[in-house]
């Protein structure tokens, strides 16, 4: 797709809007450390160093050691119960899953087209639709925004892709949830 031609080997940090992060030099040093991960073509989940059994998140477990600062992902596990959660914090290798991910566009778009074929296809519409603005800015059409299905990171290729890396993230991150 054109998006290739431009920046294939762009890498992109995927943050949400509704989280606090409290340590801003420990979270740029664990960004800056998996760079060279991400840069592989490995697909960069950070998971938060789970405090307490909270049934609000979802969990990541950790597979092998990939060097010091990351592990292959095992597994992706949804909002658990209190029992089930509380297992997950005595195992000690569960991590909050935070949402927010590293990775390079390319490696990125080849599992997206892997695993969700739709969604890689409107993206590649949307791009080809652009709208083209002053100043060299560019939009999506509404109606090709619409038509692509919902479906976060995580749903769509961190839980099939054998990719995905974890890089614990001790930073004073909280998931607001909303800023009401």
């Amino acid at each position: 797709i054109a998006a290739r031609q431009m920046s294939a080997d762009a890498t992109l940090l995927v943050l949400a809007a509704d989280h606090v992060i409290k340590d801003r030099h420990a979270f740029l040093k664990t960004v800056k450390s998996m760079l060279p991960i991400a840069e592989q073509g490995r697909l960069i989940t950070f998971g938060i160093p789970a405090t307490r059994p909270d049934t609000g998140f979802g969990y990541i477990h950790c597979g092998e050691k990939l060097g010091d600062k990351a592990y292959l992902v095992d597994a992706f596990v949804e909002k658990p119960d209190k029992t089930t959660a509380q297992k997950y914090i005595d195992a000690g290798d569960y991590f909050w899953n935070s949402g927010m991910f590293l990775f390079r566009a390319d490696a990125y778009l080849d599992e997206l087209k892997r695993w969700q074929p739709e969604i890689y296809n409107c993206c590649t519409q949307a791009w080809e639709q652009r709208e083209k603005h002053f100043h060299e800015f560019e939009a999506f059409t509404n109606d090709m925004f619409a038509c692509c299905p919902s479906m976060s990171i995580d749903y769509a290729v961190m839980e099939y892709t054998d990719k995905a890396v974890m890089a614990p993230l001790d930073a004073g991150w909280n998931d607001v949830g909303s800023w009401s």
